[in-house]
């Protein structure tokens, strides 16, 4: 495969919806899904008239035909589950279809020159500043010290973009001050995100983050001393971490609800109701283990007939399992548990490889990546992200973006390699 990432006619409406969509949590929900969509017309105004195509989109199916299944592989599970139950229900076609176009968005990201894919690291600084204004100021009430009440696949998606913020600032040569310190900024914005929003799924998610800055910025990480440090490293963020009042009250309310929950099986509190949720999946994994019970509707029947039948206490109004893979399994049956692991999987394992090439910049596209489908499989532990449009144009874009990346920066050091023999042969 040799592709030519040069574009010499490059548009700046080409990159400006994917700039859009890539810091769009930090905006209205309206502008995130708007630049997928633009996205999506750009790329097939660019397949239509054939304009400046130095990357065939054939090629690029070809070449990661695999990997474009795997995240496809949603949408299959969805027509052979409603093929199977002998209905059409539209509505769950809009946000896993947004997974499908995932070979588009790379086709037109390998079209952009380099350049102008590491320029969008500043959509994530300001991404994540927006992010953390927005909640300071309309979400977060001072005068009562209670959780905020914010969508968890928002707080998740934000955690992603202070860690794009700091790792993206391993794609300068040599940084500036002002450069170091707004990526750092976008860092430090993005734990107070984390810390302020306590949402313990995106807390487990913490040290994977430092695990990948890790590998980013050190050369020899596999070095046993660099290892232990890191280890120690982890320990103490940590400790110190869970030794805050706003941490330590969260775990202990856990540690509560689980003693509660032991006891009465039916207490309704965060932690009990999704025990029993789990509980009701596995009854529906159980009896239909082939194609699930469906999704939309058809799952808010099978709720209806959990609590009619005792297993559940009362109906959780139109709530999902608060976790992804049971989610899946439970609506769509096998294919539905296969479709959500190569989901997270496959492109994981693509980024996985280049979590150790001797290029940092490539380095940190592979962590940040990694970041994606590692976290998304966290957070999906006790949520459900990809039942929300705005996660699926996250998940989607951010691996092309990276993928784009990791394909174009080898290619360039392959080129710089090539001139460098022929000018010694000479």
């Amino acid at each position: 495969m040799k592709f030519n990432s040069n574009w010499p006619e490059q548009k700046n409406i080409v990159v400006l919806p994917i700039l859009c969509a890539l810091f769009g949590a930090g905006l209205s929900l309206h502008v995130l899904n708007l630049s997928f969509f633009l996205l999506v017309i750009v790329a097939l105004f660019r397949l239509v008239t054939r304009r400046a195509q130095s990357v065939p989109l054939r090629e690029v199916y070809q070449s990661f035909k695999l990997l474009h299944w795997a995240m496809a592989s949603m949408l299959v599970a969805l027509i052979l589950s409603q093929i199977g139950h002998g209905y059409l229900d539209l509505s769950p076609y809009n946000p896993i279809a947004r997974l499908s176009i995932f070979v588009v968005l790379l086709w037109v990201m390998l079209n952009l020159p380099l350049n102008q894919l590491r320029h969008l690291q500043w959509a994530w600084v300001v991404g994540i500043l927006l992010c953390a204004i927005q909640i300071y100021f309309t979400e977060l009430d001072v005068n009562q010290p209670i959780r905020p009440i914010i969508e968890n696949w928002y707080v998740a998606l934000s955690s992603l973009l202070g860690v794009f913020s700091v790792l993206s600032l391993a794609w300068h040569e040599r940084p500036g001050k002002w450069s170091v310190f707004l990526h750092l900024m976008g860092g430090f914005c993005g734990l107070y995100l984390i810390y302020i929003c306590q949402t313990r799924g995106v807390w487990a998610a913490l040290p994977l983050f430092i695990v990948m800055a890790y590998l980013t910025f050190v050369n020899n990480a596999l070095k046993i001393k660099n290892i232990a440090l890191l280890l120690i490293g982890i320990a103490l963020c940590g400790i110190l971490f869970f030794n805050t009042d706003l941490a330590r009250n969260r775990m202990q309310q856990a540690e509560q609800d689980i003693q509660v929950f032991a006891v009465n099986k039916n207490a309704q509190s965060s932690i009990g109701g999704r025990l029993q949720l789990w509980k009701a999946a596995l009854v529906m994994i159980r009896e239909h283990p082939l194609i699930g019970v469906g999704s939309g509707e058809h799952y808010k029947a099978a709720m209806h007939d959990m609590v009619d039948r005792g297993v559940l206490p009362t109906y959780y109004n139109g709530a999902h399992t608060h976790n992804e893979i049971l989610y899946s399994t439970a609506t769509m049956g096998i294919p539905g548990l296969i479709a959500i692991l190569l989901t997270y999987l496959v492109p994981g394992y693509y980024f996985a490889k280049s979590l150790l090439d001797l290029d940092r910049q490539t380095r940190a596209a592979a962590a940040m990546g990694f970041c994606v489908c590692a976290g998304f499989m966290i957070f999906g532990l006790v949520d459900v992200l990809f039942k929300y449009k705005e996660a699926e144009v996250f998940y989607c874009v951010s691996c092309a973006l990276f993928f784009a990346f990791i394909i174009s920066r080898k290619k360039q050091l392959q080129q710089e390699q090539e001139q460098k023999q022929t000018q010694s042969d000479r």
